[in-house]
């Protein structure tokens, strides 16, 4: 195939597929490129198994609503999301991937035997990522560790790892059981390694540390010495994403805790998700002191949550939720009182009862109300309706024109970008003018007139000296139109058969007899000596020419003179 033909070919199937060159870009992180807060709506798929379809409906609304991310946990209390291979090598100790999935999602029905679905296979991730990559929306993955490790823990347990929780905690790892932290590190290298290139930050939780017994606590942590495990602990994810080019981010309520800062450092490229202020005996840092600190903050103001099922009441109700819209601006960090500098704000629905049912229409309403109430952090999307109109008009046979046409089609194609705001729709707008102009310029190409040329070539190189009548062939000729552009080619190749008909039907001239040219007489043949013939009444033939005869008759009379002449000497001597 020639090289323009795979262009236009490429072309062609851009604009078929809805897009044109240039029009997909990588996901990128809207905030950074845009210079504006990020808004996230952040949806609890660990707990509760969600479908590929609802993740998609929630990244819908998202994209409409002006939210630049949607956070989707997939490790929480459950792990609903299963890699191809889940296969680790803990120290020196190999897990096959069929152990291991298994062990997980045996740990998924011991936490919750969700008749929706167990977890997401990584066909479906990548279907979810590409499908928000197209709308613009960033994907922001949680798996949380140590605490909320529920199904994991079971795994470890049916994998033949001993006691691998903290002092009869259900869902939080003990930091002493190295065995079991390596397994932890392993099983999430696996998820930044898949997730590394297809999102920007990755959230490792970190929060609420065996709150379910009483010897937990980031408090009891502090006092046995062990909370310094976990300041290396977290570092160490916090470097896991940083070299697969991600950004970490931690739950606050662990940073810190009571300011304490004895215990080592945090990572100072750690995103502090800061939710929650704390409660009586729960001595959180408050969200000033982290920024002191360096750490960068992504206001998670739990005002904003929303339980599933718990649709009135006082903690995270639907009704709770919509009056902190009221109450709450974009930026209002959980008992800051100053300003603090954030880098975007989390609106969260949670499934702490993963029984309760999805009430999809009021979570949408929910998420609609958000971004009305604030709209100034969350401009919605441009129209690109009237782009998407004017690239359904573009040909589907783009071979029949012009290159230069093509180019400039080509060009307006390549100027169209995806994600603008409502701000920039006259520029949306114009893309599609642009286009619609470029299409009407579009320029036939001529039609292909070789085999006209070749026909006519043919007859000139015939004499038409020696044909009866050359008037058809004139007249075929005669007929051919010049100028027809690609649509007319049919008329072209008729043009070009009519000639060569009438070169095939050409008669010869008839040939003129030769006039008669005299004839030399044949010479008689030498007479050669015959066997006697039966017939001896016949007479032999004379010679016919003189010629043919003479030197005989002159050697026999030059015979009969010499012997005359020595029969006369011989007398004369006698004599």
């Amino acid at each position: 195939m020639k090289k323009q033909g795979i262009h236009v070919w490429l072309l062609a199937l851009a604009v078929l597929l809805g897009i044109a060159v240039g029009l997909k870009q990588p996901p990128k992180q809207v905030a950074a490129a845009d210079n504006r807060l990020q808004s996230v709506f952040s949806i609890d798929a660990g707990r509760k198994y969600f479908s590929v379809d609802q993740l998609e409906t929630i990244i819908d609304r998202a994209h409409t609503d002006g939210y630049t991310d949607v956070q989707i946990l997939l490790g929480n209390d459950a792990l609903r999301f299963m890699l191809d291979d889940m296969s680790l090598t803990v120290d020196g100790k190999t897990y096959t991937n069929d152990a291991v999935k298994q062990a997980v999602l045996a740990g998924n029905q011991a936490y919750y035997n969700d008749p929706n679905g167990n977890a997401l296979t990584q066909a479906d991730m990548d279907a979810v990522l590409k499908y928000a990559a197209e709308r613009d929306i960033n994907i922001i993955p949680v798996i949380n560790s140590p605490g909320h490790m529920d199904a994991i823990l079971t795994a470890m347990t049916k994998l033949g790892i001993n006691n691998p929780a903290f002092n009869g905690s259900k869902r939080t790892v003990d930091l002493n059981n190295d065995t079991a932290i390596a397994f932890t590190k392993a099983l999430l290298q696996k998820y930044v390694s898949y997730f590394k290139d297809r999102v920007t930050i990755f959230n490792f939780g970190s929060d609420e540390y065996a709150n379910d017994v009483d010897t937990g606590g980031w408090s009891k942590l502090q006092q046995t010495g062990t909370y310094r495990k976990f300041v290396a602990y977290v570092n160490g994810l916090a470097q896991m994403a940083e070299n697969a080019g991600l950004k970490p981010m931690v739950f606050n309520d662990g940073i810190y805790y009571n300011d304490r800062t004895d215990f080592g450092t945090f990572d100072q490229d750690l995103i502090v998700s800061y939710w929650t202020a704390g409660w009586f005996g729960y001595d959180v840092a408050k969200p000033e002191f982290l920024a002191n600190k360096g750490l960068k903050i992504m206001n998670t103001n739990d005002g904003w949550y929303w339980v599933l099922g718990r649709m009135s009441g006082n903690l995270y109700s639907y009704e709770t939720a919509v009056a902190s819209l009221k109450s709450k601006k974009f930026t209002d960090v959980p008992s800051a009182s100053s300003t603090v500098p954030i880098i975007g704000s989390v609106q969260a629905v949670w499934a702490d009862n993963p029984s309760a049912k999805l009430d999809m229409p009021a979570l949408l309403k929910l998420m609609d109300q958000f971004s009305t109430t604030y709209t100034a952090y969350m401009p919605r999307p441009a129209d690109y309706s009237k782009v998407d109109a004017a690239l359904a008009t573009v040909p589907r046979q783009l071979s029949q024109y012009t290159d230069a046409s093509l180019a400039k089609l080509e060009a307006t194609l390549n100027a169209v970008i995806r994600g603008k705001k409502a701000n920039e729709q006259a520029t949306v707008d114009g893309y599609a003018q642009a286009i619609t102009a470029a299409v009407k310029g579009l320029q036939l190409r001529g039609a292909d007139y070789s085999q006209v040329d070749a026909a006519i070539a043919t007859a000139k190189k015939l004499d038409r000296q020696h044909y009866q009548d050359f008037a058809a062939v004139d007249a075929a000729i005669a007929a051919v139109k010049r100028g027809l552009d690609i649509t007319q080619q049919s008329k072209v190749d008729a043009m070009a058969t009519a000639i060569q008909t009438a070169i095939k039907g050409l008669a010869l001239k008839p040939t003129p007899p030769k006039a008669p040219t005299p004839t030399t007489p044949e010479p008689a043949p030498k007479p050669t000596a015959a066997a006697p013939s039966k017939e001896t009444n016949k007479q032999p033939p004379l010679p016919s020419t003189a010629e043919a005869t003479t030197p005989a008759l002159m050697l026999a009379g030059a015979s009969l003179l010499a012997s005359m002449g020595l029969l006369y000497w011989r007398r004369r001597e006698t004599d």
